[in-house]
């Protein structure tokens, strides 16, 4: 049975979530807690195997709460039920060890294939599963490959080189950083860089050439064609538009 921690101040999310549960027979136990300082106290006491977590509460945001969970009960999987759609947000709750980041309002189909895909990945981890390598902790895997993406975002980055920097073979990095992000390794890089030219932007007076050769991108018709994918704006657009802020 999982048990599974509501953390909202919003009941009306509670009791949606219970609903489902209740109306799809799921053996899972749920508790609650209405703000982050509840949700740290909780998560030490009842250990559950999954916390959904609203990111805006009162007294203590979700992200600070994932913060100090992390660090009681690493092996809870944190996933952040929010109606904040922004990248900043996505970012830092990858970085903190999130497992998944949802949008509001969760379809019930939505919170079935959460739950299910937990339920697999504990059948999975109870086998005989093994790699060629030693595996370190999974925590440890996710964050040396964010780590080198951080130290070297302005080299050629290829995926042989981080999942050889965290000892794993290239094909089971690959599949390992999607199932523990929920996004490829090349879109995480990609996202990477971008965070990184538009702080450059906000920061300084370098040219959008210069701009897109320190974050890693040799050819700036290319880093403007990625910069809008993940922007919906030219980097000239929103240098503009920060500039005018």
């Amino acid at each position: 049975m999982i048990t599974l921690l509501l953390v909202d101040d919003e009941n009306m999310m509670k009791e949606y979530i219970k609903f489902i549960i209740k109306e799809e027979d799921m053996e899972i136990a749920v508790f609650e807690a209405s703000n982050g300082l509840e949700a740290v106290e909780k998560a030490k006491q009842l250990q559950p195997n999954l916390i959904l977590m609203d990111i805006k509460m009162p007294h203590m945001d979700g992200l600070e709460a994932t913060e100090m969970i992390k660090k009681e009960v690493p092996l809870t999987k944190i996933v952040f039920l929010t109606a904040y759609d922004k990248f900043d947000y996505a970012q830092k709750a990858l970085r903190l060890g999130a497992y998944d980041y949802l949008l509001k309002p969760i379809s019930p189909e939505d919170f079935k294939g959460l739950i299910n895909k937990i339920l697999a990945e504990s059948h999975q981890n109870q086998g005989d599963v093994q790699n060629t390598t030693t595996l370190a902790p999974e925590d440890h895997v996710i964050k040396g490959a964010k780590e080198y993406i951080e130290d070297n975002y302005s080299e050629k980055i290829q995926l042989k080189d981080v999942a050889n920097h965290v000892g794993l073979s290239p094909t089971y990095f690959s599949k390992f950083f999607k199932r523990k992000t929920q996004m490829n390794f090349s879109i995480y890089l990609n996202m990477a860089r971008i965070e990184k030219a538009k702080e450059l932007m906000r920061e300084t007076t370098l040219t959008l050439n210069e701009i897109s050769y320190r974050v890693g991108y040799e050819d700036l018709s290319y880093f403007s064609i990625v910069f809008q994918k993940y922007e919906a704006s030219t980097p000239s657009d929103y240098r503009r538009r920060d500039m005018t802020k």
